[in-house]
């Protein structure tokens, strides 16, 4: 931005050495007109190069800095990364993100549909995410945006089942997502976009004859919304086409296996039935949803189905009078990483006031809130007393792994508070942490040294004080027992009683000196 007579300019950075609980990563279209960004601006960032070569990216980051030089000749593949393509950059600012890609929100897109138009979601859903941002509050949210090509189609968004994360460059942008060790939150509002019907209709509207044909000059808009198209191509072609329930499995098998603690928010696809007056959520994905939820804790498909907690699905999507249809997930990831800063990782975002100005769309009844967060399981946004907020944070599947849903009943596994995502998002911060306390003790702990344990029983007196355990003393918030191990490894079992909203979550701590790992494994109690 500039001021008066550009004698004074301001330049957004992000302010280093700020850490947040939960951060989140969004993957999506960036468009500019000639796919350029302002790869310069990020070249000279010393601060968020340090953090994306932290990554294991240095090479890139060394060739951004050669490049801007000047002191070399162009290389296979220096167009897609002065694009900034696929590399994860952390955003803290609307500002900062519009210092890179100027031309994202005036831009169009490659594909169009009549109810989307063509724009990018995710320069909007990184404007939703920092809605309501204070300017006098200290604001540690972190956003990592992933920018890829528009004609890598819905392609660009999934992850390949045979990846795996020793090699960061060889990686695709969600498994590059993955990389992000603080990452709580993965979103992908263009491919939600990419997933809307091209012909899919607003509210209906009174058929035309076609006009007659006459000469136009050519870049004249005759599409008024009201013809019947007859041939095909009046409507854009989009590529390869997938079904909303084929990029379900993908993502939660990878999440199970290289990120447990993860979890991806995706909006419901959308579908028009001859009944409706406006679109609505696809009956045929909720049907597939919900019978595969019905094979939670079965022992031949009930892996697949468990794998579902990883997504969190959410309805309906955002409008406004300036603003185009949008995905509802810059907003909840946001609103979830502010809780998370202000609150705590245990606590809901259910029932507080979103910020903004942006309405729910299609519109939700209160029934049909109801009715999707009971089956198969939807975070729904209401409008309250003239807010937006959202009704409650229900997952489609109970938020425990496989091994604890077989040894609960059905009846035990139906109850609500299994289906909670901020006990997900707890549980999967609990993995980060304690994963961070086991690779600070890797190279200087003996397993008979008593460090390990003080420093596990620190860190829970510490959750038990900010109010995450329940309990009027530390000791009856949580328990600690050493497990007899061999000489190289150190395991605890860990009993704590969360305040929010299940009984008892057992976990346990592994550290093996040998192999220089730390692991986390979580179950939940009932009673």
């Amino acid at each position: 931005m500039v001021i008066a007579d550009k004698r004074i300019e301001l330049d957004a950075r992000p302010a280093p050495g700020r850490l947040a609980p939960v951060e989140v990563v969004m993957i999506g279209h960036c468009p500019s007109i000639d796919g350029s960004a302002e790869w310069k601006r990020l070249a000279r960032d010393a601060a968020v190069l340090a953090e994306i070569a932290a990554l294991g990216f240095t090479a890139e980051v060394t060739r951004l800095r050669v490049l801007d030089e000047g002191m070399s000749e162009a290389e296979p593949g220096d167009g897609a990364l002065q694009a900034l393509y696929r590399l994860p950059i952390p955003i803290r600012s609307l500002g900062y993100f519009q210092s890179l890609f100027p031309e994202a929100f005036d831009t169009d897109g490659a594909y169009r549909s009549a109810l989307a138009g063509r724009a990018a979601w995710l320069p909007t859903a990184v404007q939703d995410f920092f809605e309501g941002s204070d300017a006098g509050e200290r604001d540690t949210r972190t956003l990592w945006i992933i920018r890829v090509p528009e004609t890598d189609g819905v392609r660009a968004f999934l992850p390949r089942s045979d990846a795996n994360l020793l090699e960061p460059s060889k990686l695709e942008a969600f498994e590059r997502a993955l990389l992000i060790e603080r990452a709580g939150i993965i979103a992908l509002p263009d491919l939600e976009r990419l997933l809307v019907p091209s012909a899919l209709p607003d509210v209906p509207r009174v058929r035309l004859p076609n006009a007659e044909a006459i000469f136009l000059p050519c870049g004249i808009e005759i599409d008024d919304s009201h013809r019947e198209r007859r041939r095909s191509n009046e409507m854009p072609a989009i590529g390869e086409t997938f079904a909303p329930i084929d990029i379900v499995a993908p993502i939660a098998r990878t999440l199970a296996r290289l990120r447990p603690d993860m979890q991806c928010l995706l909006a419901l696809p959308l579908a028009m039935r001859p009944r409706d007056e406006v679109p609505a959520p696809s009956p045929e994905f909720l049907t597939q949803i919900t019978k595969l939820t019905s094979k939670v804790g079965s022992d031949d498909e009930g892996g697949d189905a468990e794998k579902l907690r990883h997504l969190q699905f959410v309805w309906p999507y955002l409008r406004g009078p300036e603003h185009p249809l949008g995905s509802p997930c810059g907003l909840v990831a946001g609103a979830q990483a502010r809780v998370a800063q202000r609150y705590g990782t245990w606590r809901s975002i259910a029932g507080r006031p979103l910020p903004g100005s942006l309405l729910p769309w299609p519109p939700v009844t209160q029934q049909q809130a109801t009715a999707l967060r009971e089956v198969p399981g939807i975070t729904v946004m209401v409008l309250h007393a003239g807010k937006l907020q959202v009704d409650d944070e229900a997952m489609c599947v109970p938020c425990l792994p496989l091994s604890a849903l077989r040894r609960m009943s059905p009846e035990d596994r139906a109850q609500e508070h299994w289906r909670s995502a901020e006990v997900m998002r707890f549980m999967g911060w609990l993995r980060r942490e304690l994963h961070t306390i086991g690779d600070q003790l890797v190279f200087d702990i003996d397993p008979q040294d008593p460090r390990v344990e003080i420093a596990l029983r620190s860190f829970f007196d510490r959750l038990h004080d900010a109010g995450a355990l329940r309990g009027a003393r530390p000791d009856e918030a949580y328990r600690i027992r050493q497990l007899p191990q061999t000489d190289s490894t150190l395991a605890f079992e860990i009993e704590i009683a969360p305040a929010y909203p299940i009984d008892k979550l057992r976990i346990t701590f592994l550290h093996d000196r040998h192999a220089a790992t730390a692991d986390t494994r979580i179950e939940a109690i009932d009673g």
